[in-house]
């Protein structure tokens, strides 16, 4: 090894020493401490009840139900699209800790990580119109009458785009960005008529929209007059999906985790005001619709949402719509009704921040908001059955059985003055045919999961042996013996075996990384470290594991001869006399094993 490849390998413990796994991991998603380990819902596959496991003592991470597992930076690569080094100078950047600049860079950057680059390269320009240019003049007035401070433009980084049809087109093509890319990304448009492009954003005040580490992934764009459309937004990019995006959440997890307590509101100004009136927890969607992967996004955080919404018909319906996702999704809804020519920045600027959060703390939740619009419109039994028949299309998502749906319609009972056994009955009509139990799923599939079950359970022999060679003592050294990589049913475990067995000791923490430094290897070492093991009181259950994976890989050799031998039976074939020795003395070491084994189990049954 080099010694510049030394220095970056120190470099890198530097950074991994830096960065605390529950910490980072903590900034993406809300973590709960179950023992010596935190869980949170998996922020790489949708799920409902928390598998995803960080270890604070190792450093580590394992989601039990996608099997995604890794370190620090294995984290970032996977939820923000970067390389390694790209991951390294993030957390590097992010622990304050410069990079060296004699280390050399990484061939190919990621194709996320351009995106990334063309859109902070835009963001800066267009700040740069907005605060240092003639023509940003008139739309910094514009934001100054809007009540916006300098504070608020710097650190929301807004910015200008000028009437202008190529302006940022030829700074990014003298910036070397490819222009196709440019396109991809939302900020150019190719002419409809001829070659060449002209600039997406013209004449509007420019939002960038953040990831919750702060890179930025596409643009809001509004108009500073009454033109139509009032709003656009980038298209969606290799880096931007507008349903799985909040803007302002980057700004306000920290806040909205520590209150516990987010607001859902409008648009871009909306958020921008409340932070500045010291209210920070504002989040809004990106120009649409309020969707179901933003509601588990807001999850991470907290379950409490005050969606904060028009008192006009079209608002009350936008908010019992959002309120509906959100409880869905797990969380709990609040609906904060203004009036028809109310915002929270107005709202604030005529009665004060206290008032305003007056509003907050009283809101009757949900269902106590569509009560009291059943209240306001004459409390008529109709009125009140359309409400409830309402809130039990959200509740129908539910399964029976769910202990939150027992408490969601012991609320609703309570609030309508209903019975229970009256909306149990009628959100048994209320469901969809998708809720419902399938056919398919009945006695029919028992003898298929059975299987499924006994896959399940010698994959899990096979991980805990393995965890079983990660720890010094007599069981280690009792597996060596025992057994072989050819016991394995998975390649990547008959390999870490291979492995550790060649290493001739127990790895260190740090050597794991670099003993097994691909993916699929890795994920396995993490999800080993997270493994729930048999209690103490079972000294035996080490050799009889290890012995029926001997056994179930002579079964699969066994099953191979007979396969073999019919086949030759069937072509009318003579078969070899040392095929079926080999096959007869198979048979007997599954007799012989079986009767260590039934021997074993005696021995744990009598301890």
């Amino acid at each position: 090894m080099t010694a510049t490849r030394e220095n970056f390998s120190d470099f890198k413990e530097t950074v991994r020493s830096a960065t605390d796994v529950v910490e980072l991991v903590g900034q993406y998603l809300r973590l709960k401490r179950t023992g010596s380990n935190w869980q949170g819902l998996c922020p790489f596959h949708n799920e409902k009840t928390p598998s995803f496991n960080v270890n604070q003592e190792r450093q580590n991470y394992y989601c039990f139900g996608c099997h995604k597992g890794g370190d620090v930076f294995s984290f970032v690569m996977e939820q923000e699209g970067l390389e390694f080094r790209e991951a390294l100078e993030f957390l590097a950047k992010r622990a304050g800790i410069a990079m060296p600049k004699s280390y050399p860079r990484s061939g190919e950057r990621s194709r996320q990580e351009l995106f990334y680059r063309i859109n902070e390269a835009s963001a800066e320009f267009y700040h740069k119109l907005l605060t240092r240019s003639p023509q940003g003049k008139i739309a910094l007035e514009y934001l100054h009458k809007r009540g916006i401070s300098d504070q608020s433009i710097e650190d929301f980084q807004l910015g200008f785009a000028v009437q202008s049809w190529r302006q940022l087109y030829e700074f990014l093509s003298k910036s070397d960005f490819p222009a196709d890319k440019c396109v991809e990304a939302g900020l150019i448009r190719r002419k409809s008529s001829g070659p060449g492009y002209y600039d997406s954003f013209r004449n509007r005040i420019i939002f960038p929209v953040r990831s919750v580490a702060g890179r930025v992934l596409g643009f809001g764009a509004r108009v500073m007059d009454d033109s139509l459309p009032k709003y656009i937004n980038s298209i969606d990019s290799p880096v931007y999906t507008k349903k799985r995006i909040l803007y302002g959440l980057d700004r306000a997890w920290r806040e909205i985790r520590r209150e516990k307590e987010a607001l859902l509101v409008e648009g871009y100004f909306d958020v921008i005001s409340l932070t500045q009136s010291g209210i920070p927890l504002a989040v809004a969607a990106c120009g649409t619709a309020f969707s179901e992967e933003q509601a588990k996004l807001l999850g991470r955080y907290t379950e409490r949402v005050s969606v904060v919404t028009d008192g006009d018909a079209a608002g009350q319906k936008a908010g019992i719509k959002v309120a509906g996702i959100v409880l869905k999704s797990g969380g709990r809804p609040n609906i904060v009704g203004l009036d028809a020519d109310e915002d929270p920045d107005s709202l604030i600027r005529k009665e004060g921040l206290e008032a305003f959060q007056a509003r907050i703390r009283d809101a009757a939740g949900y269902f106590g908001y569509m009560r009291e619009l059943v209240a306001e419109r004459g409390d008529k039994p109709a009125s009140r059955e359309r409400a409830i028949r309402r809130i039990l299309e959200d509740l129908a998502f539910f399964q029976d059985g769910d202990l939150r749906l027992e408490s969601l319609l012991a609320e609703l009972a309570d609030t309508f003055g209903v019975e229970i056994r009256v909306l149990k009955r009628a959100l048994g009509e209320t469901r969809r045919p998708e809720t419902r139990r399938r056919p398919e799923q009945s006695e029919g599939s028992l003898p298929e999961k059975a299987a499924v079950r006994e896959d399940d359970r010698a994959e899990l022999i096979e991980k805990r042996l393995l965890r079983v060679l990660l720890h010094e003592g007599e069981d280690r050294e009792k597996l060596l013996k025992l057994l072989r990589p050819e016991y394995f049913s998975d390649p990547v475990r008959a390999r870490l075996f291979s492995n550790l067995v060649a290493l001739g000791r127990v790895p260190g923490s740090r050597e794991l990384g670099e003993i097994f430094p691909d993916p699929a290897a890795t994920a396995a070492i993490n999800e080993l470290t997270f493994l729930e093991m048999p209690g103490q009181s079972k000294d035996n259950w080490v050799q009889a594991s290890a012995l029926r994976l001997k056994l179930k890989a002579l079964l699969e050799l066994n099953r191979d001869f007979q396969g073999r031998v019919q086949a030759m039976e069937l072509a009318g074939e003579p078969v070899p006399a040392d095929l079926l020795g080999e096959w007869r003395h198979v048979g007997e070491a599954i007799r012989s094993l079986r009767a260590e084994i039934d021997q074993v189990l005696e021995k744990q049954k009598g301890s």
